[in-house]
């Protein structure tokens, strides 16, 4: 399939997931009864001001390159969020992302960073597909058994979505875990906006895809969100209920990078800093050939 062929063939499946959540009345129109749910593709189009016959060529994936006055009329009647229409111009090829090489190298700037933290605040940086490319031992500590101890390579289950969908202890640990799983697939098809011809992306997708339901019924939703701040609520076996708080950094010297830093309130921090057993928060790298990138 060519690049043309797989985006444009992503964002008609984008533009008909949107079209049937979408309400009358959230649309403006009146909101009578309807065998189906959604609205017709006469009146997407009506309302954006299309031809009924350019928009289903959209939807089927036949029509090349709209133009940014399309987009915006399509992102302002499909009511979709700010998030929503950056992935609908990213599936239109107009914002596109550098190129990523096969490899990924960590990002230098991203590892200064994580030296710079106080401990005992956690970190990892995330690639393009949600590999753990880097991590201090705080974090190590606050996920266990997602990413190994100083000087080992972490596994496959340290990727970000395969650790949320395929690792038992990840619904024990996450309190809210639905409301994290939303999360992961959203973020992951954000990125998948920019990526569409990324093998690696699509290997992960493919394979999270046929091993998990869960993960599959939300890749189906196509919802696309950028959480960069916010707090998880933790079960952890040995802190007990906590809440910690998080924020996310893109990093600008690597593309599809980003710096997830996790932080704790103040007596929570003071068990943290038991568990490190006053050794420093070293940076951990990973071995580039570990990861799936």
């Amino acid at each position: 399939m060519s690049r043309f062929a797989g985006r444009s063939r992503e964002l008609g499946a984008f533009l008909r997931e949107r079209r049937n959540r979408l309400t009358p009345a959230e649309a403006g129109l009146p909101d009578t009864p309807r065998r189906t749910p959604g609205l017709r593709r006469e009146e997407i189009a009506e309302l954006a001001g299309l031809s009924v016959g350019y928009y289903t060529r959209l939807e089927q994936g036949h029509a090349p390159h709209p133009s940014t006055a399309v987009l915006d009329a399509l992102a302002r009647t499909l009511v979709l969020t700010a998030d929503e229409s950056r992935h609908l111009k990213a599936l239109a090829g107009q914002s596109v992302a550098p190129a990523v090489p096969p490899t990924e190298q960590v990002s230098q700037s991203a590892l200064r960073l994580i030296g710079l933290l106080v401990p005992p605040t956690a970190a990892v940086v995330l690639g393009r597909t949600g590999d753990v490319l880097a991590w201090n031992r705080a974090a190590t500590l606050l996920f266990p058994g997602r990413l190994p101890q100083p000087g080992e390579r972490p596994g496959p289950g340290s990727n970000n979505a395969r650790y949320v969908f395929t690792d038992p202890s990840a619904r024990t640990l996450f309190a809210d875990w639905p409301e994290v799983a939303d999360d992961t697939v959203a973020h992951l098809r954000s990125a998948a906006g920019h990526l569409v011809d990324d093998p690696a992306l699509r290997a992960l997708v493919d394979e999270l895809i046929g091993t998990s339901p869960d993960f599959a019924a939300r890749w189906a939703r196509r919802d696309v969100r950028e959480r960069v701040t916010g707090g998880k609520r933790l079960r952890h076996p040995q802190l007990g209920p906590i809440t910690i708080g998080y924020e996310v950094v893109a990093v600008l010297d690597q593309p599809h990078q980003w710096l997830v830093v996790y932080a704790f309130p103040p007596t929570v921090a003071s068990r943290m800093r038991q568990l490190l057993n006053s050794s420093p928060a070293d940076v951990e790298t990973a071995d580039p050939a570990s990861t799936s990138g």
